[in-house]
């Protein structure tokens, strides 16, 4: 009887128990559970320096140049607006130069350097405003063949990291996204019109 008691007792207590873990302390009882960690981890990414360190890092292509015998600059070509972009602002990229296909050019220059040529470019990450919780404006003060300007990113928090989401004129007014999106509006239109007129003339 008094096994059948004690069976009974467990089984209660472990029933009352159930779902909840174990400390992640090796079993000393006094760990920090996962949702603060997780908690202190989203504090730690929601700070000008680790943005900082983000932005630096996917700047870090164009740092300590190396140049061929013509003297071109020798550079790992990554796609970064594949690594760096938001999906938001990937399905703009991707919407237009669909509808461009091989008959126009969507960016006639580099966004990430604001340039058609970056041999000479260097850069250095400036000032960062946090504008929400989730998003920031990122300075990054650039220079190429000798000529002094910046570079506006507007960033999004987005899959646990911060991502590019625009490119921004320099007073941060103005952004691509608007660009791709007038774009791919205009690209719609004109080739409604052209079908229309086909079947017209049909």
């Amino acid at each position: 009887m008094k096994k059948l008691v004690l069976v009974a007792v467990v089984g209660m207590l472990l029933t009352a128990c159930g779902g909840k873990k174990a400390p992640q302390d090796g079993g000393h009882g006094i760990g920090i559970d996962s949702v603060t960690i997780s908690e202190r981890d989203s504090d730690i990414q929601h700070t000008e320096n680790f943005i900082r360190q983000r932005v630096e890092a996917i700047y870090s292509c164009y740092k300590n140049p190396k140049y061929d015998e013509t003297g071109a600059r020798v550079m790992k070509r990554l796609n970064l607006d594949s690594l760096y972009c938001s999906e938001n602002y990937k399905k703009f990229l991707e919407q237009a130069l669909e509808l461009a296909g091989d008959d126009d050019i969507v960016l006639d220059y580099d966004h990430w350097t604001n340039s058609q040529d970056d041999n000479d470019f260097t850069c250095e990450v400036g000032r960062i405003k946090m504008t929400t919780d989730s998003t920031a404006v990122v300075i990054i003060d650039a220079k190429n063949f000798g000529n002094d300007y910046i570079i506006s990113l507007g960033l999004h928090y987005e899959r646990g990291n911060w991502f590019v989401d625009d490119f921004l004129s320099p007073d941060g007014k103005d952004g691509e996204k608007a660009y791709l999106e007038k774009y791919v509006r205009d690209a719609i239109k004109t080739k409604a019109e052209e079908l229309s007129l086909q079947n017209y003339a049909e």
